[in-house]
């Protein structure tokens, strides 16, 4: 660490991800969407401010450190120009009030649940609105975004630009979940911007953190204030409660994916005596309630394929052929070859490892994989495994070359190396 660089690094950036969200979110609640550049320099000056006061030492608590300077600011925006919000009177304790109610963590989950509303306007293509809200309201990077959704990060900033003149378009008020029909035609965008929040935080693209546990733990627990606060009935909740099991399921390993030294461990490596069992317990609760209802959806398909691993006792008890005929149903639904490589994997561990080579050979020429590490890495063990050793060492190093961090580097090295000569 350099001279310039605040201690504890790791837990500021983490802390200033979680809270730039509920920030945002909460002042423009304050503000309006029409103001959101103006609170996002509110924000900014806070997160700004915290950085230059915590270069050598971090606040005994540091949130309410952020809180109170972030209130600060906006109440002096305030007193600038009162005609930013509505107030009974002209005095500087009413706004010294609002804004204290606006910060209250009373206030966030109403907060949040409208700014993911807000942002899914009709006007803005679904693409748009997982953007947004990946942005906005879970603090990811435009860089991870890009590399969660597969585009280039010039995309996403085209993107954000678009919705975000939008959203000033929008007015006073953000948008209150009152009916059905408006929650059902919104959904669909925060669903997704949600599954993609936990897989940034569970298998990160950051090349010094692997893992974002406080990631998966906000979708999970944005997916539960969906399923408390939404005005939905049965058919329409049974989605969020397959997502909110998937989250839990997965969520249940996190203890035993990474090693004492920083490196992830393969699955059948992992002590399944250290899983969490009251989130798998969750998850099963979930995934019963998910049952209700007729349309079966991705996440009702990835749940059911995360519970046979979660409720499974080893590799060898591991209910394969369900889990073939999950993923046989999933790629019905999407066709992305991220889901027919796990397929080619669980068929080599039910029909054998020809079977599972044969059904990785339209993955292999792909394009969209090609600098994906898990498919080399895949492919490499199922060579490894079937003795084909000289194929094995060189999909080792393909996939050696493409890894985004240390921790999938060193494990594909480890491997690497168990290959005789």
């Amino acid at each position: 660490m350099t001279t310039d660089e605040p201690p504890h690094r790791e837990l500021i950036d983490e802390l200033f991800r979680r809270e730039s969200a509920h920030l945002t979110t909460a002042l423009t609640r304050l503000f309006g969407p029409s103001n959101l550049a103006l609170v996002e320099d509110v924000v900014h000056d806070a997160l700004v401010a915290a950085m230059q006061a915590w270069r050598f030492s971090m606040p005994d608590n540091p949130r309410a450190w952020l809180l109170q300077t972030a209130k600060n600011r906006a109440i002096d925006v305030i007193r600038r120009d009162r005609r930013l919000i509505a107030l009974d009177a002209e005095s500087d304790s009413d706004s010294d009030a609002l804004v204290a109610r606006a910060l209250s963590p009373h206030e966030d989950a109403k907060d949040q649940l409208a700014m993911m509303f807000s942002i899914c306007d009709d006007r803005l293509s679904q693409e748009t609105h997982v953007t947004l809200i990946l942005r906005l309201l879970c603090g990811l990077s435009p860089a991870e975004i890009a590399r969660a959704l597969l585009v280039d990060p010039e995309t996403i900033d085209r993107r954000l630009h678009r919705g975000k003149a939008r959203l000033r378009e929008l007015g006073q008020h953000l948008y209150d979940v009152q009916h059905e029909r408006d929650v059902q035609a919104r959904l669909p965008s925060v669903i997704q911007a949600l599954y993609l929040l936990f897989n940034e935080g569970y298998q990160s693209s950051d090349r010094d953190n692997p893992l974002h546990p406080a990631l998966c733990a906000d979708a999970l627990r944005l997916a539960e204030l969906l399923l408390e606060s939404l005005p939905l009935s049965g058919d329409a909740r049974a989605p969020i409660h397959a997502l909110s099991a998937m989250f839990c399921f997965h969520a249940a390993r996190f203890a035993t994916r990474l090693d004492a030294e920083g490196v992830f461990v393969p699955l059948q490596s992992q002590d399944r005596a250290q899983w969490d069992r009251s989130l798998i317990e969750r998850g099963v609760l979930h995934l019963s309630q998910a049952s209700v209802g007729v349309e079966v959806t991705r996440y009702h398909l990835e749940a059911g394929v995360a519970c046979e691993h979660a409720i499974a006792s080893s590799m060898a008890a591991t209910n394969w052929g369900q889990i073939v005929t999950l993923y046989d149903e999933l790629l019905k639904i999407v066709k992305t070859p991220i889901v027919a490589l796990n397929r080619a994997l669980a068929i080599a561990e039910l029909r054998g490892l020809d079977r599972g080579r044969e059904a990785l050979q339209d993955s292999l020429n792909d394009e969209a994989v090609a600098h994906y590490p898990f498919l080399w890495g895949a492919i490499a063990d199922l060579e490894r495994r079937a003795g084909r050793l000289a194929e094995a060492r060189t999909y080792f190093e393909r996939a050696i070359a493409l890894a985004r961090n240390d921790a999938e580097r060193m494990a594909y090295e480890r491997k690497y190396r168990l290959i005789p000569n």
